[in-house]
């Protein structure tokens, strides 16, 4: 539960990022170096990400393995700018805009916080 606590947590960092339009590194939330590269995800941190990612794909009302492939680039990378060209890439694969994604994103954290 404390992992699932924590990546949660981190889901909702990166969240938090780029709905602001950050680059922040989702490391510097998370305890480790920004910049630094990203971490493989463990089974036990999976629930927070498949929770993030559903909560996404029910605003957006996508498949939350559509959500999923096209998050993952910003999850892997660590960080993510809603003017970059991955954030950009992500709607599109999704089928909405950048500001819609980012609405939809921020709603998700907003989503997941109230239920942690």
């Amino acid at each position: 539960m404390r992992n699932q606590t924590r990546m949660i947590a981190a889901a909702v960092a990166v969240t938090a990022a780029l709905a602001a339009g950050s680059t922040v590194a989702v490391a510097s939330a998370t305890g480790g170096k920004p910049g630094a590269p990203a971490k493989t995800m463990s089974a036990s941190e999976k629930p927070g990400h498949d929770a993030m990612v559903a909560a996404v794909a029910e605003e957006l009302h996508v498949s939350a393995a559509r959500v999923s492939a096209a998050l993952r680039p910003l999850f892997a990378a660590g960080h993510a700018d809603t003017a970059s060209p991955a954030f950009a890439a992500a709607a599109r694969a999704l089928g909405v805009s950048a500001g819609q994604l980012s609405a939809a994103l921020m709603h998700a954290k907003q989503s997941l916080a109230q239920g942690s």
